[in-house]
């Protein structure tokens, strides 16, 4: 007797497809080391200091601990805050002329026995930030515990920014200040299309150049995007016009800690975009946090046209 072979039940998928996705891929995807402090030459223990993250053929990024408190306890008897901060001022040295160089990660050499990098390893993560932060939280545990609140941010546009330059210029530049600062009507008109008559928004002017102060000292990545095109081309407008041999843009930039960190690393990282296109043009790009550094880069710029 034969047997009768009973058919299975086809199973319908189509519905499952349909609604099934694709898995999103990573915002950032790259190699990521941690920066290893020896404080005492004489013991092997070693701390996490820092991290480096990068993605293949982009600039890296990194976090660097700024607060040594917690070695005060692993050390009693007396630990050297002063050359800590020193040796952290070398490490972000190196790491910006890293990123200026374009230096990949894994050829990134710290000139100190007491500092190092670890092996790269992979990473991923829904951006640049947010991978620096998540590895930094993990990996860095010397971070006090008390770390201060972000204070509350304030805004400095451009005119406001002109302002405070000016009276660190003033003493700086003493009886040269007049002759390249617009205070009373800064700007130019120019002539445009017709009877057409365009403003150009700078402040400062030599006989062989033009160049203006600007603020980057807002929260939003696209105020500081826009102060940057408008200050860029109104200067390569005054070039063109006026037949200057060059020009300057000054930038004021905000306190670190006056910002979360991703918001700052995304204003850092417009500037670093703009600096290159402007330099590439033969800009003179300066770019400080306070007012006084600015004003002493804008004198030795102004100062060989005034001779």
């Amino acid at each position: 007797m034969s047997e009768t072979t009973r058919s299975r039940p086809r199973l319908d998928y189509s519905a499952l497809l349909r609604s099934a996705k694709a898995t999103p891929k990573p915002g950032f995807s790259g190699w990521w080391s941690y920066i290893e402090f020896q404080p005492d030459i004489f013991s092997p223990q070693r701390f996490p200091i820092g991290v480096v993250v990068q993605a293949d053929d982009e600039r890296l990024y990194f976090k660097l601990l700024d607060d040594f408190k917690k070695f005060d306890c692993v050390y009693p008897e007396g630990f050297p805050h002063s050359s800590a901060k020193a040796l952290m001022a070398y490490a972000y040295g190196v790491l910006q002329a890293a990123i200026k160089e374009k230096t990949p990660l894994s050829q990134i050499l710290f000139d100190s026995h007491v500092l190092s990098l670890s092996r790269p390893v992979h990473t991923s993560g829904s951006d640049r930030e947010a991978a620096v932060e998540r590895l930094f939280s993990d990996v860095v545990a010397m971070v006090p515990s008390n770390v201060k609140k972000v204070r509350e941010f304030a805004s400095i546009d451009t005119a406001a920014a002109r302002k405070l330059v000016n009276e660190k210029l003033k003493e700086i530049a003493a009886m040269d200040f007049e002759r390249f600062v617009m205070v009373d009507h800064p700007g130019l008109l120019v002539p445009g299309d017709g009877n057409d008559r365009h403003y150009l928004d700078l402040n400062l002017m030599t006989p062989k150049s033009c160049g203006a102060v600007a603020s980057a000292v807002y929260k939003s990545q696209q105020s500081v995007e826009l102060n940057l095109l408008k200050a860029g081309l109104d200067l390569k407008t005054c070039r063109k016009v006026k037949n200057l041999e060059s020009a300057g843009l000054f930038l004021l930039t905000p306190d670190p800690s006056s910002m979360e960190p991703r918001e700052f690393r995304r204003i850092e990282e417009t500037i670093g975009e703009h600096e290159w296109k402007l330099e590439r043009d033969g800009f003179r790009f300066v770019s400080m946090q306070e007012p006084a550094d600015l004003a002493r880069e804008i004198y030795d710029w102004a100062k060989p046209a005034l001779a």
